[in-house]
């Protein structure tokens, strides 16, 4: 999608220069100059915007050259929205100064100014950005609710498109922390969408670190590990509060695998950053962490020091789930010292666990079970340990519905990011359109002579614009409705299939399901993928149909030693199709023995593959089975056309009945070149 964009900024650029041009000339013929008032008054908005631009720069880095840059720009302003602009930007100084009301007061203020003014862009972007700080502020609240109402507020505005990714990573964290595990995903999937489209890379390091979190969050190490290290890439790069933020999370991911002392440096690196400033919040958070940390490595001493650090905050500020979190230490702390009356006491100060995330509820739990078996009251254990056994269930069951609901989601996205990718391309159309037309009328106006000789031209000019967008829009539209359809339909054919042959072996046939749904969707995102993972899909595939096409069936698999398989490419299913036909169209009803073979050779131009089967053979007219709609084979022929008309040397598969000798059955043949180029320009 990025460079889908800058193609066609280029193309408009290219396009209308000779426009410009012409344009130019006249104006400066009839025109002139502008006045040296207007011109002073220009420069002096223009610093404004510089001095506003660096003040919110300097927010988490440098809040005395915030604080000056931003008074200076009120100072210097005649505009009325440039000022609350600026006092807007100021009001967050408050925030980062732990002075939360006063800088909600005067967002509150901003917000009555805007809500008197006229709807334009300008006033609905600040009202959008007003919007989205009060969320922050509920946010800090411990407020999450509250805190979603705004934001969702500032996303109907709407916002600009550079603030549209914050926006978005704001949501997803409070859809996190209410266990909305898939919402908070979606969220941020759509702050990466628009990142990628308008070339935002700003924001692809929060982004990559909440998505590692939620995966984090499911306990799948793995893919959260892979986000991590995405974003630790940009790590050097980052602002203060990124920095910090990035090290307090990688300290849970190893705190949850249990690799404490790893954990204890991210920590402390989080820690050593925040020393010498007045982020309150981030720093006393952080002692909590470091504080628990030490208590799985039964350093007491250390972890009385930094939960005693933290506790007086979170207790200011009324924050029920740290100082829920700090209570639980302290427990552990007094059970390990045998200190049973204070551990009593410490029990006794929590009163409800509603709202509480059940990590932390399993935590305490555990601690109040070891205080039962040290006092000798089994009874009170056994209830304990039942209870943590339940939440830990729960906490697994909860992390398998979520990754099935993440899938969903991801499949849904694909859909309507290619909507509201159509949709931008409209109205950036609309918008060209409306002002070549003005630029026209005035130039005719001023200049008719010139217009005369140069209309042709121009008329020319803005047509082939239009016939090169209008190429462009099909071939998006040929992509995407590729992309979007192959998974879909694999879908629909699995599931089909499953709901037929339901046994004793369901489970373990139903985890191989979601693995192929994984995967589908992961292979419509990537124009190729790697032969090995093909192999390995077709694979599970086969697995998952075995028993539907009988005991009867023999998968034989003849790789050549000389194909790369980790480092040979193919278009997404193009193996998993005829592997499918063969299974679905051509054994049924079929007696005796069925064979299906794959055969996969290196040849000195490319990679040649045969699949073959003894079945009733391909007949694209007839009716093979009451589901099939064809789709698979038209998907990846079109596939094919448009990726070999990007290529010198062309890529081929080819069907073919097996009619000799008596035997009947199909042949498919797939070569892929060595240096086959799989972009869509």
């Amino acid at each position: 999608m990025k460079k889908q964009t800058m193609r066609i900024r280029c193309i408009k650029k290219n396009l209308s220069y000779s426009f410009y041009m012409t344009l130019s000339l006249s104006t400066l013929l009839i025109l002139g100059s502008c006045s040296d008032k207007n011109s002073l008054e220009n420069k002096q908005e223009q610093r404004v915007d510089s001095l506003i631009g660096a003040g919110r720069d300097s927010l988490f880095s440098d809040i005395p050259a915030a604080k000056k840059y931003l008074q200076e720009a009120m100072n210097r302003t005649k505009d009325s929205m440039k000022y609350y602009d600026a006092f807007e930007a100021y009001s967050s100084i408050y925030y980062l100064e732990n002075k939360y009301d006063s800088g909600l007061l005067m967002k509150q203020k901003t917000l009555a100014f805007l809500e008197k003014q006229p709807k334009a862009t300008r006033r609905q972007e600040l009202m959008a950005s007003v919007y989205n700080a009060i969320g922050v502020y509920y946010a800090q609240m411990n407020k999450p609710d509250s805190a979603i109402i705004f934001l969702q507020k500032s996303l109907q505005c709407p916002p600009s498109i550079e603030s549209k990714p914050d926006l978005y990573i704001n949501l997803s964290d409070q859809y996190k922390f209410k266990g909305d595990l898939p919402t908070a995903t979606y969220y941020l999937r759509l702050g990466l969408a628009v990142s990628d489209s308008f070339d935002l890379d700003k924001f692809k390091f929060p982004i990559y670190l909440g998505l590692g979190d939620i995966y984090l969050g499911l306990r799948d190490f793995k893919r959260a590990d892979e986000y991590y290290l995405r974003a630790e890439k940009d790590y050097p790069n980052r602002k203060f509060n990124e920095k910090v933020i990035f090290s307090n999370n990688r300290g849970n991911y190893y705190y949850y695998k249990k690799e404490y002392r790893k954990s204890l440096a991210c920590f402390k690196r989080a820690e050593k950053d925040l020393e010498s400033t007045n982020y309150d919040f981030f720093k006393n958070m952080v002692y909590g962490n470091i504080s628990d940390v030490y208590l799985n490595l039964n350093q007491l001493d250390s972890c009385k020091y930094y939960y005693e650090k933290a506790e007086p905050y979170f207790k200011s500020i009324d924050h029920k789930t740290i100082l829920y979190f700090i209570n639980a230490t302290k427990i552990g702390v007094a059970v390990a010292e045998n200190n049973f009356a204070l551990a009593r006491k410490l029990q006794q100060e929590i009163k409800s666990d509603k709202g509480i995330e059940p990590n932390i509820l399993s935590v305490r739990t555990e601690y109040l079970e070891k205080l039962a078996l040290k006092t000798n009251d089994y009874k009170s254990a056994y209830q304990y340990l039942k209870k943590r056994m339940i939440v830990n269930d729960s906490l697994r069951d909860d992390a398998t519905q979520q990754r099935i609901a993440d899938l969903d989601m991801q499949y849904k996205q694909d859909s309507t990011l290619m909507k509201k990718d159509l949709l931008i391309q409209k109205k950036s159309a609309e918008a060209q359109t409306f002002k070549l037309s003005t630029y026209l009328w005035i130039l005719i106006s001023l200049v008719g002579l010139i217009s005369a000789i140069f209309g042709y031209y121009i008329i020319k000019k803005r047509n082939n614009m239009q016939r090169m967008k209008f190429i462009e829009q099909i071939s998006n539209l040929r992509i995407g409705n590729i992309r979007n359809r192959i998974s879909p339909h694999f879908m629909f054919n699995v599931l089909n299939n499953e709901m037929q042959g339901v046994d004793e072996e369901k489970k373990q046939r139903l985890f191989t399901l979601i693995h192929l749904l994984r995967k589908s969707l992961e292979m419509t995102e990537e124009t190729s993928i790697m032969l090995i993972d093909e192999i390995d899909f077709a694979k599970a595939y086969i697995e998952l149909n075995k028993q539907k096409v009988g005991d009867n069936l023999t998968v034989s698999w003849d790789i050549s030693e000389h194909v790369d398989l980790n480092n040979a490419r193919i278009i997404p299913m193009m193996l998993q199709i005829p592997i499918e036909n063969a299974l679905k169209h051509g054994f049924p009803g079929m007696e005796g023995e069925k064979k299906l073979s794959i055969k996969i050779l290196r040849e000195e131009e490319g990679i040649r593959i045969f699949v073959t089967d003894n079945g009733k053979g391909y007949h694209p007219n007839g009716v093979s089975s009451p589901t099939s709609t064809g789709t698979g084979l038209r998907v990846l022929n079109q596939t094919l056309q448009i990726l070999n008309a990007q290529n010198r040397q062309k890529a081929v598969f080819l069907i073919q009945n097996i009619g000799t000798q008596g035997e009947t059955g199909t042949k498919v043949e797939i070569f892929i070149p060595h240096h086959y180029k799989y972009e869509y320009k």
